[in-house]
């Protein structure tokens, strides 16, 4: 049963099988409409509430971005700094030795590291087990046998827009190479907790943990079950040495979507969420700026604030923000002056998957944006 009925929304969704949904719109001040609809479970019946937690994606991204910027206004990182004075080791890419490879071109996602996997060696390889993979050896050592020479593009650092999931993992364990502390846990500490939020890259540590949605990937007209709170335990990573939680980060995320909105909102205030100042308005200002503008495989990628996505081609003013997709979830948060949208689904029949946003949250979001814009 639809929770907050839309009838036009009700109109766009019936085009889509699909498990469960949550659809949201915020200003800068409140929710202004939140519509559910669906289960978080197929076997149990348990519908998707405004309490549902679901692992989000890579919108995880934009959090570990909040935590790169938050050292940046420590003045413990300069975000044009090669990264090997921040991880302890000297990291080139091998096809181009004398270029250093910036955190702003990781954040951009032009670093020309590559999430490549090669009989079992690279980021996509070891993404999916737990064994204790070190960082510097999986990089720099050619005997190491975690290495392949396909993790750097055969481009100059800063020169070819690349779509990496390593990068973002880079990022967080140069978090906590310059804070002494797990990447998690200072987020918790400076983003999360200041916020009021239920939310953590580690699904043991959720308060609300019977909430977790379970994802389902569509194959032959039917759902099949990917993940649920029993396996999400199951493939927790152990936390590593520190400067070595590489794996995790760029799509690890839970949390609730009116907890969502307000980070959302907290970016649309520039760095304030209802009077409390989380980052400074020149931080969120600098993520918002086009740190690069090209042309990529994905149409909705052409432009790249700080580990933000900005879209020309939707609404009157820029959207900002990101999309994330993960065994078979969908989702996306972008925001503008004036609204903020998400949109989380944990399994549908999405018809097309070429892009980062598909036909299904197209379709949404230019309802949303005709709804509350024009």
């Amino acid at each position: 049963m639809m929770i907050n009925k839309d009838e036009g929304l009700e109109r766009i969704i019936k085009n889509y099988e699909y498990v469960g949904l949550s659809v949201l719109v915020a200003n800068k001040e409140e929710i202004l409409y939140h519509v559910m609809d669906g289960v978080s479970d197929l076997e149990t019946k348990k519908p998707i509430t405004k309490d549902t937690v679901f692992r989000i994606a890579s919108i995880s991204k934009i959090e570990v971005a909040l935590g790169i910027m938050k050292l940046v206004e420590e003045k413990k990182i300069n975000i044009y700094d090669d990264i090997s004075k921040y991880l302890g080791f000297k990291l080139r890419n091998p096809n181009y030795p004398n270029d250093i490879i910036t955190i702003e071109m990781v954040m951009t996602q032009t670093s020309s590291i590559s999430d490549a996997e090669d009989k079992g060696r690279g980021y996509d390889a070891v993404n999916c087990h737990k064994e204790d993979v070190d960082l510097e050896r999986m990089l720099t050592d050619k005997n190491y046998k975690y290495y392949t020479d396909r993790e750097f593009l055969n481009a100059k650092p800063g020169s070819v827009w690349q779509y990496s999931n390593f990068g973002c993992g880079i990022l967080a364990c140069i978090i906590e190479r310059v804070s002494g502390v797990y990447y998690s846990d200072f987020l918790r500490d400076n983003i999360f907790l200041p916020l009021g939020l239920d939310a953590s890259y580690r699904v043991d540590d959720i308060i609300k943990q019977d909430d977790v949605a379970t994802l389902y990937d569509y194959y032959d007209h039917q759902f099949i079950k990917e993940r649920d709170l029993k396996i999400f335990k199951e493939v927790l990573f152990p936390r590593y040495k520190l400067g070595n939680n590489f794996r995790g980060p760029a799509g690890g995320l839970f949390i609730s979507v009116p907890d969502l909105a307000i980070i959302m909102q907290m970016l649309m205030n520039k760095g304030i969420y209802h009077g409390k100042r989380i980052l400074k308005e020149e931080t969120i200002k600098e993520m918002e700026q086009v740190h690069w503008q090209g042309h990529s495989y994905d149409p909705n990628y052409r432009a790249k604030g700080l580990q933000l996505n900005l879209m020309a081609d939707f609404s009157k003013e820029i959207l900002i923000g990101h999309t994330g997709s993960a065994y078979g979830l969908r989702s996306f948060l972008f925001y503008n002056t004036h609204f903020g949208y998400i949109f989380m689904c944990n399994g549908a029949d999405f018809k097309n998957v070429e892009n980062h946003l598909v036909k299904f949250e197209e379709d949404v979001l230019n309802y949303l944006i005709n709804k509350y814009e024009n």
